[in-house]
């Protein structure tokens, strides 16, 4: 088995180049809304909020947000067990640091071509719009990995591979990493796998089920 991560700059092409991979791979795929729809289906619905506005909670919030950090780590934990998957974004790779069989890749891009790409996504006609959602992501994001992991976005020791998508392009990045994690399912098991975390059994089933759901959803086509 193998598990990927990427960890992405908004506007960087890292959810396109988690996307060309899995299709590649048939791995299944785990981003946002596949965490949020988990979060939910297993009780906790106020996720999103959090992590928006990590780095400037007031002190009234201290609780609901550690909470919050607690239950996201365990559904990274049990997304990473379902086996074969990418983890798109929500600071996976920290909860699965360590791990022999899984690999953690940051994708980057110029500022400029970041806005570009926001602009176009988003439907956005404003330079000085689309700059001001970019900048608000990078915020938030800093802010969650310092606040909860103690790391520093621009720190790339923790991952095994930074690269910028727009130098080397996503389809031959996405081919890179295919061909990785394919030779990652034949290797040997070793420890620590995260074949071996506990997880919650129930929360395992949501993650398996939601997963599967997505991955037939996406292979109908």
């Amino acid at each position: 088995m193998a598990v990927l991560t990427i960890s992405r700059d908004i506007g960087s092409g890292g959810l396109e180049l988690a996307r060309r991979t899995a299709e590649l791979t048939n791995f299944r795929i785990a981003d946002k809304t596949v965490i949020e729809h988990i979060m939910r289906e297993y009780g906790f619905v106020n996720f999103d909020k959090s992590y928006e506005s990590a780095g400037s909670f007031i002190s009234a919030e201290e609780e609901l947000t550690e909470r919050t950090l607690s239950f996201l780590d365990q559904v990274i934990r049990a997304i990473a067990k379902t086996d074969d998957c990418i983890i798109v974004g929500r600071g996976g790779f920290a909860p699965l640091a360590g791990f022999t069989d899984v690999i953690h890749v940051r994708v980057t891009a110029p500022y400029s071509v970041r806005v570009d790409r926001v602009m176009r996504e988003n439907n956005i006609s404003s330079r000085a719009e689309a700059e001001q959602l970019v900048n608000k992501k990078d915020k938030a994001r800093r802010g969650f990995l310092a606040r909860y992991y103690g790391l520093r976005w621009e720190d790339a020791s923790p991952f095994d591979l930074v690269v910028d998508a727009d130098t080397f392009g996503i389809e031959p990045l996405a081919q890179l990493l295919a061909h990785t994690l394919e030779d990652f399912k034949r290797r040997r098991k070793e420890s620590p796998s995260v074949q071996d975390l506990v997880v919650d059994s129930i929360l395992l089933e949501v993650a398996r089920k939601k997963l599967a759901e997505d991955f037939e959803t996406e292979t109908d086509f």
